[in-house]
């Protein structure tokens, strides 16, 4: 009787190690000495082998929809990787990114393994959207494709997806394209601001990163809504080694809405701050330039002298 309960015990055992190991990983990422995390960023790519493996068994499909967006949690710091539906619910170790609440799996899921002193980098941003591609899967690109992707998305990402979509087009096609795409759309971002105005104002920034003047006459020819805020951004960067032209362009911020009048105030107090630590005088100047707040503008000047 106790060999008998002996063998009993042990293939309990057993079979409890074979459920623990099959969501364990064999060779687990080691934790990192915590006086080794300050310096390392584990998130960080690989370099990347001679050979790349091969992945079509994970990525084959026949429409879009077979396509995921999914991460494995038998490694630290994994990010995002592209998978087809069928991957996702035969591997427990694979996890949707942005999971919907309460989502049932085809097979119940592996936690995520204990990294304990490992600093992890943030992950890139994932593509707007995964498309099937010669049955393939793989990230949208064309400014087609993402748009097409944006229409399944909750409404508080949608415009910041369309946004994607304009400025995948203005790099391809020029502003007009753009511009074209942005005032096509209809609907309200959660805080009442128009798809078409928040969008235009994105491809706006992608132009003043590289010429703010572009950015300012991409303004008044396209923005009617939000164009008080994209005159304002375009003259601090104008500002930043034109001050008058940068001045001249927060003169002409115009419109009696309380926000074109807010605007038009900070856009006179930003340009004030650049100068003050090196001419508190001339920051006094542009200051005097508001139609409200001058003395808690000369103040802030007076505090960013002292910084």
């Amino acid at each position: 009787m106790r060999s008998r309960s002996l063998i009993l015990t042990l293939g309990r055992l057993l079979f409890i190690g074979s459920v623990i190991s099959a969501c364990l990983p064999v060779n687990p990422t080691p934790a990192l000495p915590e006086y080794q995390v300050a310096g390392t960023l584990t998130a960080q790519p690989s370099p990347s082998p001679t050979v790349l493996p091969d992945r079509s068994d994970e990525l084959s499909c026949t429409q879009d929809s077979d396509c995921v967006l999914a991460y494995r949690t038998d490694q630290c710091c994994d990010c995002w990787s592209i998978y087809n539906r069928t991957t996702l619910d035969e591997n427990r170790h694979l996890r949707l990114v942005d999971e919907p609440a309460g989502y049932k799996y085809a097979k119940w899921r592996c936690p995520q393994i204990p990294c304990p002193f490992v600093a992890c980098a943030p992950c890139f941003n994932p593509p707007y959207g995964l498309v099937c591609d010669d049955l393939i899967c793989r990230g949208a690109e064309t400014w087609q494709e993402i748009m097409h992707a944006c229409e399944a998305l909750p409404q508080d990402k949608q415009s910041y997806c369309y946004g994607n979509a304009a400025v995948t087009a203005y790099q391809n096609e020029g502003e007009e394209k753009a511009a074209g795409i942005c005032t096509s759309l209809n609907g309200i971002e959660t805080w009442g601001t128009p798809f078409s105005a928040d969008c235009l104002l994105q491809v706006a920034r992608l132009i003043m990163a590289n010429d703010p003047q572009r950015s300012m006459l991409f303004c008044r020819s396209y923005m009617t809504t939000l164009q008080s805020n994209c005159l304002n951004e375009s003259a601090y960067a104008i500002g930043s080694t034109d001050m008058e032209a940068g001045l001249a362009v927060c003169s002409e911020i115009t419109g009696d809405s309380a926000n074109d009048i807010q605007q038009k105030e900070f856009c006179f107090h930003n340009l004030a701050m650049t100068v003050a630590k090196a001419d508190l005088a001339r920051a006094r100047q542009i200051c005097a330039m508001m139609s409200g707040e001058v003395e808690r503008c000369e103040l802030d000047a007076e505090e960013e002298v002292t910084r």
